[in-house]
């Protein structure tokens, strides 16, 4: 099994989508890293990883209320990656994460 886990701090709101008979919770999280350059200087480093929590229609969960732009979180899932082009034709790849356990930091 693969899995990740990470903690940061939202960069917005979190926003709901119906997918048939399910929910989809999006939201982004910047995870800060420090590092020494080759020069010794110290280098912080911010990566933005998207997540998705699933929920059934018949789950009674608000987790999608306590998503908010500032909120630290920790979370653990399941990562996978995404490649796409973007509109100037250059190939990107982001990092997404199904979220299977979330706790809140803050």
């Amino acid at each position: 099994m693969l899995k990740i886990i990470l903690s940061g701090i939202l960069g917005g709101d979190a926003e709901v989508r119906e997918v048939g008979q399910k929910k989809a919770i999006n939201f982004s999280v910047a995870v800060s890293m420090d590092y020494k350059d080759a020069d010794g200087n110290k280098v912080e480093k911010t990566e933005w990883v998207k997540a998705v929590i699933w929920k059934n229609e018949s789950s009674n969960s608000k987790v999608n209320d306590y998503l908010k732009k500032g909120q630290r979180v920790l979370i653990e899932g399941v990562p996978s990656s995404d490649g796409y082009i973007g509109k100037d034709g250059t190939a990107h790849s982001s990092l997404q994460v199904v979220v299977k356990d979330l706790e809140f930091l803050n």
